[in-house]
């Protein structure tokens, strides 16, 4: 009987032991998973302050690129008004001199775009010899064309 109980409490010893070990790989594994996700937690932290910047990066270059183009729009549309003007003064210069200037026509797109209502064309004007008189000359001279 002394030597059953020896073996029973050797049992219950080598028990113990066995259970204290299982616990120490436990808190061990539990311990590795943890920081594991740590380490991940900082990685996806850096990966995400890595595209806050390239989303900053972007959107100011996005508002860089509209301000851009709110600039050249504006200048676009100065430069159809300015096409308008002239090609209009050039129409009526041929028309007093009776010379048929080839005004080219400001296509509808760009009309749209940038000139608001499209105008029709004005009808060509006969075809005439081109005469120089001096106050034809005078007026193409204050458009600031030579002829």
């Amino acid at each position: 009987m002394v030597a059953a109980a020896a073996t029973d409490e050797e049992r219950q010893r080598s028990r113990k032991t066995s259970n204290r070990l299982s616990a120490r790989r436990s808190r061990m594994k539990k311990q590795q998973y943890v920081d594991g996700l740590a380490v991940e937690a900082e990685h996806l932290r850096r990966e995400n302050d890595a595209m806050r910047a390239g989303v900053a990066a972007a959107l100011q270059r996005c508002q860089l690129l509209e301000h851009e183009n709110r600039v050249h729009t504006a200048h676009a549309r100065e430069l159809c008004s300015v096409l308008q003007l002239r090609n209009s003064q050039l129409r009526l210069l041929g028309d007093v001199a009776g010379v048929p200037l080839d005004v080219p026509h400001v296509a509808d797109h760009l009309m749209q775009l940038y000139g608001g209502l499209v105008m029709p064309l004005a009808p060509p004007p006969p075809q005439t010899q081109m005469l120089f008189q001096p106050d034809v000359m005078e007026a193409v001279g204050m458009l600031g064309y030579e002829l």
